[in-house]
């Protein structure tokens, strides 16, 4: 029973977590326009945000690896950024947006990873509990509000999106309350630990490489895809309807991603994902037309969900236990950070300069570079990592 209780808790977690974050992340380009900054300076925020991102995930990982309980970090990174975006809604000029942005994602970047972290630590004790069938409850709430607040801002202002993090952070909380977990690793045991030292392993170093130059692409596209749905008419409401249709694609997959990893293995899944990822890109530039901007995101349930699992079943299988935590931290500031940093500058001056389709252009071709560097793992490990 006790089982069921932390399988549906977790899951409502992982529900009310994404719903948070659909409050700000999709409709943060709205936000900049908003204030009236040119896609260079749009960029620069973008890169701000990838930037704290690589800074502070590790840190919070290192450190909820060796002394501080997940749970307590996850109180801590949820309170402080439902109270740190109100500072980000009263900025109005360049110089404000940045100092807000920064004391709000230093707490805010941490939230996924370390709720990754603590699946993976409930999947070690409970390993029927698979990690596809609780991540599909995020993207399901990511999907629904994400839908809704395109809606409401479009009748009311961007403002309400960022005021209603703060308000529904307060449901993550009492499910975080609620999920009856603790991390049974004594103090010692944690402060022995020197999570480092798995960055001497060539096999990780190599997938990370892949990861970060992937992640270049789709940093890019996910702070950039409502100007692709601008420049070929859209809205607001249009907005709110893509982001629906990304994050519910997600799901049927994230549903049976562990089929898909026990059937392929994990590696075989994150190279299917980036060959997908290169091609949605490329459809991207064929056709202005919303509908077949919209259409074409669909694409986004075998490209994420498969880059996701496959991606950290493989790194759970080539780095110690004891070391997952910062493990999964720094893949999550390589996915929003590193790589997502220089898509975030970079494609706001080739916006600038050359235009959004030249920039999906580039992305597809920046996935396909990212395939044939994951490709080499394959001479190295195989195509199976073991799977937890």
């Amino acid at each position: 029973m006790k089982k069921n209780n932390v399988y549906k808790d977790l899951s409502f977690l992982y529900f009310a977590i994404y719903w948070v974050f659909a409050c700000y992340t999709p409709f943060l380009l709205l936000y900049l326009q908003d204030r009236q900054l040119s896609y260079i300076q749009i960029g620069a925020i973008f890169a701000l945000n990838s930037l704290v991102n690589v800074m502070f995930q590790p840190v919070w990982g290192y450190l909820t690896d060796k002394y501080i309980d997940i749970k307590k970090a996850l109180y801590i990174a949820v309170i402080a950024s439902s109270i740190a975006i109100v500072l980000l809604v009263q900025s109005y000029k360049y110089q404000f947006i940045i100092l807000s942005t920064i004391v709000f994602i230093a707490f805010q970047s941490s939230i996924l990873s370390l709720t990754d972290s603590l699946c993976y630590k409930i999947i070690n004790r409970y390993n029927s509990i698979k990690y596809g069938k609780v991540r599909l409850m995020g993207s399901a709430g990511y999907a629904i509000s994400s839908f809704l607040l395109g809606m409401v801002i479009a009748r009311t202002s961007i403002n309400v999106a960022f005021y209603l993090y703060s308000f529904f952070s307060l449901f993550a909380i009492l499910f975080l309350a609620r999920l009856d977990f603790k991390d049974e690793a004594p103090r010692e045991e944690k402060s022995k630990v020197e999570p480092l030292q798995v960055l001497r392993n060539i096999t990780l170093i190599v997938f990370l490489l892949s990861v970060t130059v992937a992640s270049i692409s789709y940093g890019a596209n996910m702070s950039y895809i409502g100007v692709l749905l601008q420049e070929t008419g859209g809205n607001i409401e249009n907005l709110g309807l893509l982001w629906f249709v990304v994050a519910m694609s997600e799901v049927p997959v994230f549903f049976i991603s562990n089929k898909i990893i026990s059937k392929i293995g994990s590696i075989n899944t994150y190279l299917l994902s980036l060959l997908i990822f290169s091609l949605r890109f490329f459809l991207c530039t064929l056709w202005n037309n919303t509908i077949f901007i919209i259409a074409v995101q669909f694409l986004q349930g075998f490209t994420f969900p498969l880059f996701m699992a496959g991606g950290l079943d493989y790194m759970s299988g080539i780095v110690p236990l004891e070391a997952r935590a910062f493990s999964i931290s720094l893949m999550s500031a390589l996915i929003f950070g590193a790589g997502a940093l220089i898509g975030n500058m970079g494609g706001g001056i080739i916006i600038e300069n050359f235009g959004i389709f030249t920039l999906y252009r580039m992305m597809s071709i920046i996935s396909f570079t990212a395939l044939m560097i994951a490709m080499t793992l394959k001479k190295i490990r195989g195509s199976k990592a073991p799977s937890l």
